[in-house]
């Protein structure tokens, strides 16, 4: 099974305007709310997609029945260490003469060093049983940015392959751990290098900065410029596939999911791509943080272009 790992759950209440306006009144066209959190996204894109995922990570006393309930009707277990607090929500306004989402975010109620610790022993009970564990997202107060380098470590110790979905420092301490692949967006990796990147050759080079400390795959989304994929040997960009959108929140989840699915199946970088911008591909076009469906998935890979980057 893949063990995705959710140390800030949430749940996202999405809201769609006609067209919005920055310090004027906006009236709501539509609306819905979603549990979420990085890493429950990841696990729920998998199930979707066919493959049997767990969920461990916080959850929260107060709304966090409706993350259990909604991972109960879907047919996905878990494990949570059970924190004092509020599960938080995230206010995601999705412009639709743009086709943009601007997202404000909580920050997420603290946990306490017990709780890390209990993580931790869940850590290595679940890794045992696992082919991959992805640790994606932000993380509540309390918890330091060695987090994920921290638990990457100690997964590691089972000989499983770990993916990183994260940004800033949480980022930076997670990668000296070394996991197999790490997907940041084309911000997180500016931001990360301190640099603009424009090109594709500028985008590889700054990817290879992390290979070089021993991440095997870089795995860049670029929203609607397409995606990249990087290894030590070679790169790829793939062009955003033209369909109508609804929704970008976990679309980013989505392609984590679908690389690890073609990690699993022994795909090759360029079908490792392909998959991740599929299930990429296959969310965006859903409402709200509803994922992509296997069905979603399997009629965006034939729409997938692809080309091998070579100048760099």
């Amino acid at each position: 099974m893949i063990t995705t790992v959710t140390l800030n759950p949430c749940i996202d209440r999405m809201v769609t305007v006609e067209k919005f306006i920055y310090g004027g009144l906006n009236r709501i066209i539509d609306s819905r709310v979603d549990a979420a959190g990085k890493g429950i996204n990841v696990a729920v894109a998998l199930h979707q997609l066919g493959e049997k995922a767990f969920c461990i990570g916080f959850n929260y006393t107060e709304r966090g029945r409706m993350i259990r309930d909604f991972l109960d009707s879907s047919g996905i277990p878990y494990d949570f260490v059970e924190v004092e607090g509020e599960v938080r929500v995230n206010l995601k306004v999705f412009d639709l003469s743009q086709g943009v989402v601007t997202e404000i975010n909580e920050s997420g109620y603290p946990v306490l060093l017990e709780h890390i610790e209990k993580l931790k022993d869940k850590i290595d009970m679940y890794a045992p049983k696992s082919s991959m564990m992805v640790f994606s997202g932000s993380v509540p107060r309390g918890v330091m940015t060695s987090i994920y380098r921290e638990l990457i470590e100690q997964a590691k110790r089972y000989g499983v392959l770990c993916v990183l979905d994260a940004e800033g420092e949480l980022l930076l301490e997670g990668i000296k751990a070394q996991p197999y692949l790490i997907k940041p967006n084309l911000y997180e990796l500016e931001k990360a290098t301190g640099k603009t990147l424009t090109t594709y050759g500028e985008i590889v080079r700054a990817a290879k900065v992390f290979l070089e400390k021993g991440v095997r795959i870089v795995g860049v989304s670029m929203g609607s410029q397409g995606a990249m994929i990087i290894d030590e040997k070679e790169a790829y960009y793939a062009h955003p596939v033209p369909v109508e959108v609804k929704g970008t929140a976990g679309a980013g989840d989505s392609m984590v999911a679908g690389f690890c699915i073609a990690i699993k199946e022994g795909a090759g970088l360029k079908d490792m791509l392909r998959y991740g911008v599929a299930a990429a591909t296959a969310s965006v076009v859903r409402e709200g943080t509803l994922l992509c469906t296997r069905e979603g998935f399997e009629s965006m890979l034939p729409r997938v272009e692809i080309e091998k980057v070579v100048d760099f």
